[in-house]
């Protein structure tokens, strides 16, 4: 269904002003048909140029201006994004402490999204409720723990009715869902500028959920899909300078800007260390007493659990080193097939937890492992090394945006079990060096910084927008973008999807277990 869509800047003009009541499903072609006339947008330009952006790869810009400076536009951002809490994931924790701090700018923000409790985030807080609003539109549903209708939303005619009613004067669109393009072609077809982000590296998740005989010809069919959406984006955005790399070489235009990511060093605090936490993640069942559980090295792996990321190799390396303790906390449909490869007196599935309680385990564990390798950036690593505990993890590009091996902690070579072993035990010898170390380094990282930097790429990409738009001009557009989204899902849907993998996660556990103890007695 979708929610109630209210503007919320009472100073706005007329132009701006629209009121939305709640839409039931059935009112989406009724929508998309009496919205099919163009409207015009705000103008976007500057009357400066001298203030555009210049074309260096991976540019960084500086967080130099005025917040809510008398120069500086108040913008109305329409934000399509697909997951948004109470969906958890690294995604969904950036957006909500970026739009808390845009915010703070006065912008009115506009979120599309398939999370049928978004609109309780907002729920207490006056200027969120002022300035943030939602549609709630349908997409599919997992059976989980995790109330969240992701992670993908229907190619939806509404998405047309939304851009026009709200007139955004930019669209951030995340990901390259089929959704998200359809999104991408009806702002472009009203010539907003639109700043798109990636966050998934989808390339690696192929390997993973398509047979491996296809696996190079969807690879490279996503990619064509992904570069005739993203070459028409006014700024190309993604987390890491190593996945900026790739997405260049892989013809997405340049440049790629890394968008920083920060991490909420007050909440995730070494001074939440916790003993009463501490015995709760070694579950209720413990047979460990609470001198035991002080001195048993206690390991912490937080994610999604799901396939990719790679929880069967973490089972690899308890065997090797004993007097440790693993606690696992996440959740995710792949859950019940996965637990029963580890030893109950070893690991300790927890199942979800945000907010304190997670800032606490973070804080109370000795080490934060993660063998995860599809990772574009990996929000986790922070949060451990904001509450001073060292990672240990498979190496990857990702982190070479902020950690240093052997002064923040530890890597391994991927899947290489001795490689991991090793590392853990370099790690178990200096705790306090490396706890320090990745302390300091984690504050260097704030999300203010990032909203900053997301606030300068918004007016940017909207100076870079000036052309005038006449009717037929905007009919030509909608049926040049539209066509274009069509041929790119029709792509998908017939050389991408008969491919997919169908199987049951306990196969899929038991295969990657397979696979990775085939390859340490390999090597």
């Amino acid at each position: 269904m979708f929610s109630s869509f209210n503007t919320s800047n009472t100073k706005s003009s007329s132009s701006y002003d629209c009121r939305w009541n709640n839409r039931k499903d059935s009112y989406a072609a009724a929508a998309f048909a009496t919205t099919l006339l163009p409207s015009s947008t705000s103008s976007s330009s500057s009357s400066s140029s001298s203030d555009s952006i210049v074309p260096k790869h991976h540019q960084f810009f500086t967080n130099g201006f005025t917040r809510n400076s008398s120069n500086e536009k108040r913008l109305r951002i329409l934000i399509f994004a697909e997951s948004f809490p109470s969906f958890t994931s690294g995604i969904t924790r950036r957006f909500k402490e970026i739009i808390r701090r845009l915010a703070t700018y006065e912008h009115d923000i506009h979120v599309i999204t398939g999370c049928k409790n978004a609109h309780q985030w907002v729920e207490g807080n006056e200027l969120l409720e002022k300035h943030v609003t939602f549609s709630i539109l349908p997409s599919t549903e997992f059976t989980s723990k995790i109330d969240c209708a992701c992670p993908f939303l229907f190619p939806n005619p509404f998405f047309y009715s939304s851009i026009r009613r709200f007139k955004p004067d930019v669209v951030h669109v995340v990901e390259q869902t089929p959704a998200a393009m359809l999104c991408g072609a009806f702002a472009r077809s009203f010539h907003i500028p639109i700043v798109w982000s990636s966050h998934t590296n989808i390339d690696f998740y192929l390997s993973t959920y398509i047979r491996p005989f296809a696996v190079r010809l969807t690879r490279r069919i996503y990619q064509f899909i992904r570069c005739q959406h993203l070459k028409y984006s006014s700024m190309n955005l993604t987390v890491s300078r190593d996945f900026a790399d790739f997405m260049e070489h892989t013809g997405v235009p340049r440049p790629v800007i890394v968008w920083k990511t920060g991490v909420d060093s007050e909440l995730f605090n070494p001074a939440r260390r916790s003993r009463s936490m501490r015995y709760r993640m070694f579950g209720p069942n413990t047979s460990f007493t609470e001198k035991q559980m002080d001195s048993i090295t206690l390991f912490l792996c937080v994610g999604r659990i799901s396939p990719e990321k790679n929880f069967e190799f973490l089972s690899l390396v308890l065997e090797r080193i004993p007097q440790t303790f693993l606690c696992i906390i996440g959740d995710g449909p792949y859950r019940n097939s996965l637990e029963p490869i580890f030893p109950t007196d070893r690991v300790y599935f927890y199942g979800y937890l945000g907010g304190e309680d997670l800032a606490c385990a973070y804080a109370s564990a000795d080490y934060f492992l993660y063998a995860s390798l599809s990772e574009t950036f990996g929000q986790v690593y922070l949060e451990a090394m904001a509450s001073g505990t060292p990672v240990v993890a498979a190496e990857g590009g990702q982190l070479k945006e902020f950690f240093l091996n052997g002064q923040h902690g530890y890597l391994w070579k991927p899947d290489d079990v001795e490689s991991a072993e090793q590392a853990i035990r370099s790690a178990m010898r200096n705790r306090h060096y490396l706890s320090m170390n990745a302390r300091q380094q984690a504050l260097k990282h704030s999300w203010d910084s990032a909203s900053e930097q997301l606030n300068e790429i918004y007016h940017n990409a909207v100076k870079k927008s000036d052309e005038k738009m006449n009717f037929f001009s905007h009919l030509f557009r909608l049926f040049y973008y539209g066509l274009n989204w069509l041929i790119c899902v029709l792509s998908a849907l017939f050389l991408m999807a008969p491919f997919v993998r169908v199987t049951s996660p306990k196969t899929t556990v038991e295969q990657q277990h397979k696979t990775i103890l085939m390859k340490n007695k390999l090597s």
